[in-house]
């Protein structure tokens, strides 16, 4: 029997390894750490993108937009809801007119509104997208994994090629990527904002701005620049030591490090009731620390792009968007076919 070995479980790396094995390959999947899903997946927002959140970037949107039915129907258990919304700002990247015309040229829905928790904005847009809640993602794929025979080995730090596997399948988020990659460290900060924004999401774009999510009975807080504490370039990240053990850390953690206080002052720009030094009372309740790979030099569009690349006996996966597990999965399955008689 063919033997292939997937390295990550995350889920592009667990739904890879399920769909090999049920076209009749033996698969072990390899996770460094010590259960699936504690890596980026359950640091970031786990916003199930349906293409909203990239105007400069048609084919990130699209992909996306594509992508995300696929998903739900796939994992349909670990979809939530929100009232999502996407605010322009005054100074935003695009206008209001180019944004909308960017939805209405996707054919992706929404609904102009004005929530009085905005403030200062070209306009704001309530739209259907929704949220995947990691744990109970996480109990979906342990269960696959089971069903469909996947070996998996918690715990386990490898390299690829793997020896005695006619396959080494990467889903390591880039690390390492045959070519330069931008490594950023990521903070999102977990804040309880109060009732007004209780089962409310936002995200003020585009440009250096803020993201407020639901996230149990907190919220978490990404800032496009003070979220990202470090960024560098090449084959592998290169991470200071001070940061090591947060990385490590499962949940969230109250540290010196933090930038939620910068996070809170851009975020109050836009939403009312959050800046540090204004009316509004936020409680921090700690941060999560995650390494993020995107392609270097994509600023201008903020291409997000999941990559599949094959190099010898080793397919490679750069996960972009979450939603694309599921194509990018077929995709490997479809390269491996080509690559060992299965």
């Amino acid at each position: 029997m063919v033997r292939v070995a997937v390295v990550g479980g995350g889920v592009f790396g667990a739904t890879t390894a399920i769909d090999l094995a049920q076209v009749g390959v033996q698969v072990d999947l390899f996770e460094a750490q010590h259960d699936l899903l504690t890596g980026a997946t359950a640091r970031c927002q786990a916003r199930l993108h349906s293409g909203y959140h990239y105007p400069r970037s048609d084919a990130t949107a699209t992909a996306a937009r594509d992508a995300a039915p696929e998903f739900k129907a796939r994992y349909p258990e670990a979809i939530r809801t929100a009232d999502q919304h996407y605010v322009i700002a005054e100074d935003s990247k695009v206008s209001a007119d180019e944004y909308l015309a960017f939805c209405n040229r996707l054919g992706l829905p929404y609904e102009v509104v004005e929530p009085p928790q905005v403030h200062h904005a070209q306009v704001c847009v309530q739209v259907p997208e929704a949220f995947i809640d990691v744990d109970m993602l996480r109990r979906l794929l342990r269960r696959d994994l089971r069903r469909a025979g996947v070996d998996v080995r918690l715990g386990k730090k490898v390299e690829a090629p793997l020896p005695g596997y006619d396959l080494t399948v990467m889903a390591t988020y880039g690390q390492p990527w045959p070519k330069p990659l931008r490594y950023e460290l990521c903070e999102v900060a977990l804040v309880e904002v109060g009732g007004r924004y209780e089962g409310q999401s936002f995200v003020v774009m585009d440009g250096n701005h803020v993201s407020l999510d639901p996230y149990g009975r907190v919220h978490m807080l990404y800032g496009v620049v003070e979220s990202v504490h470090d960024a560098t370039e090449g084959p592998v990240p290169e991470i200071a030591d001070r940061y090591q053990g947060l990385l490590r850390r499962h949940g969230p953690v109250v540290n010196g490090l933090t930038n939620v206080e910068a996070m809170l002052k851009t975020a109050g720009q836009h939403l009312r009731g959050l800046h540090p030094h204004g009316q509004g009372l936020s409680i921090y309740h700690g941060s999560m620390y995650s390494v993020r790979a995107v392609l270097p030099g994509v600023d201008g569009t903020d291409e997000r792009p999941t990559l599949v690349e094959r190099n010898s006996d080793v397919i490679s996966i750069l996960s972009g968007k979450i939603c694309t597990a599921v194509s990018a999965a077929r995709s490997v399955t479809e390269m491996a076919m080509g690559v060992v008689p299965l």
